[in-house]
């Protein structure tokens, strides 16, 4: 809550991330003033551990540039260095569509891995990909370029000789 008073309403309301979700989940004026204050809530998170280095998809990176806007205020109204900025490590792949293919990978949407996914869970969820929804016929060539199997096996098939092959 301490957080909230180094943000302002119109500022949550301009980060790209949560536009992009105000937008997708249809909120229009009606935003929950929980959700409006996630990135302050994440910043919280970030700064309980004093971290300076956060992984995070490429759509999460303004939220991190927003913990940095309330460390950058945090620190000038205590007079001091007290809470460090934190820098986003964003992974090669950037970000993961989801196991259908319709948007990004969200636990809320449903078309998510979890971390903790067994290895038949994972084997199920990777066969439930469509692999080329332009591929109707078994002899139709495939395509690689968003191609949602594609796009999971460069994120994390280090053989980039053979995956190019």
């Amino acid at each position: 809550m301490l957080y909230l008073n180094f943000v302002t309403v119109s500022r949550l309301e301009r980060n790209p991330t949560i536009k992009d979700e105000i937008r997708v989940r249809g909120f229009g004026r009606d935003i929950p003033a929980g959700f409006l204050c996630y990135p302050a809530a994440q910043a919280a998170d970030i700064t309980a551990f004093r971290a300076t280095v956060v992984p995070v998809g490429e759509d999460q990176a303004p939220l991190i540039e927003q913990t940095n806007e309330i460390v950058r205020r945090f620190n000038a109204t205590a007079g001091a260095i007290v809470l460090p900025k934190a820098r986003a490590v964003i992974p090669r792949s950037g970000r993961l569509p989801g196991i259908d293919d319709q948007a990004k990978m969200s636990k809320s949407g449903g078309n998510a891995i979890p971390l903790s996914a067994s290895s038949d869970a994972i084997r199920a969820a990777v066969r439930a990909m469509c692999m080329d929804a332009n591929d109707l016929r078994i002899e139709d060539p495939g395509h690689i370029k968003g191609n949602v199997v594609f796009t999971y096996l460069d994120a994390f098939d280090e053989d980039r000789e053979g995956l190019a092959e």
